[in-house]
């Protein structure tokens, strides 16, 4: 966990853009990962990255302040969360995702004008959902670290459910990493993968290094306006939803419905809160980003998806969060009518 660089909230809330630009430069540098199980001093830092002594020595001691370095004798190690996150060589490292989180389009939107957004209820101009924002292939590439995991638990809870899905279509695909995960543990299951054409480079390049070039198919396109087909075992909405406003999700919803084979199942994966809103606080504040990079985009409660889904005359029959992420999968099933 990052540190405090005062004990005063004010101080330190208005400097932590500090702490995002000291992580980049260190990842960007490798210093996480060229230190490893090492101690390392200043020089060899230096000598190791091509910086300065000045900058690595300033950069390094800042990192010590927040937590991710620890010093020692004037040699730095990492810290126990540095080591697991931010090495490269540790199967969990999330060191990639800085270049979606941190992007400039990503920070433009959230610190150039926040009272627009508030008065407004939402973005304006290039967002999040313009199809023209190329933020969606860098998405694509840099948040494998963490959606594999939430990709591994989805499979996975096909696995607990012994599902057998043969035909999967996954809308907003993105990295395809949900599509992959299902195909990989179902070995005569075939994906349909929606999403924009650039960012389906990514997803079928991701399918060939898996080895399933023959059973990942691609559609291009706008997921309210392709189609999508029918008769679907499995339909994924992974993190697609909160783009959009309560209309738009029932929108969704009622074309996954009519896309679904009779026993079907709908496995909506997103971040959700709480119904108080403020926890837990990594869901919770997931809205605020929705809101600075979205025109009508919210961190929508489990209550509400189950409203907008029986809407759409689909039903919620189970549900599972997907640890150690912070998302959740909920499972739909077409309403019974009788």
């Amino acid at each position: 966990m990052m540190n405090k660089i005062s004990n005063n909230p004010v101080y330190d809330i208005s400097l932590s853009y500090q702490k995002t630009a000291a992580m980049k430069a260190a990842i960007k540098l490798d210093i996480f990962t060229k230190i490893g199980n090492d101690c390392l001093s200043v020089e060899q830092i230096a000598e190791i990255t091509g910086a300065s002594l000045r900058g690595v020595r300033i950069l390094c001691d800042f990192l010590c302040i927040i937590g991710l370095l620890e010093k020692n004798s004037n040699l730095y190690n990492l810290s126990v969360e540095a080591k697991r996150f931010l090495d490269g060589t540790s199967p969990h490292c999330l060191a990639d995702i800085i270049d979606f989180l941190a992007a400039p389009e990503i920070v433009s939107l959230i610190m150039d004008d926040p009272p627009s957004y508030v008065i407004a209820g939402g973005a304006s101009g290039l967002t999040n959902i313009s199809p023209a924002n190329p933020i969606w292939v860098r998405f694509a590439r840099a948040m494998v670290p963490f959606a594999s995991v939430t990709a591994k638990r989805t499979a996975a809870y096909i696995a607990r459910k012994a599902m057998q899905p043969r035909k999967v279509l996954d809308i907003a695909a993105g990295h395809g990493l949900f599509g992959i995960e299902i195909a990989n543990v179902i070995s005569d299951a075939s994906v349909m993968a929606i999403d924009w054409a650039n960012v389906l480079e990514v997803a079928r390049r991701n399918a060939d290094l898996a080895g399933l070039a023959d059973r990942y198919k691609t559609t291009s396109g706008n997921a309210f306006e392709v189609d999508w087909g029918n008769n679907y075992d499995l339909i994924l909405l992974p993190n697609i939803l909160h783009h959009f406003d309560q209309d738009g999700c029932v929108h969704l919803l009622g074309k996954a419905k009519d896309s679904l084979s009779i026993d079907g199942s709908v496995f909506l994966i997103d971040i959700i809160p709480n119904p108080d809103r403020v926890s837990p606080p990594e869901q919770a504040a997931f809205a605020l980003f929705m809101l600075a990079t979205t025109p009508k985009g919210d961190a929508y409660t489990c209550a509400e998806f189950e409203t907008m889904a029986r809407t759409a005359e689909l039903t919620l029959v189970d549900s599972m969060q997907l640890l150690p992420t912070p998302q959740t999968l909920l499972e739909f099933k077409i309403l019974s009518t009788e």
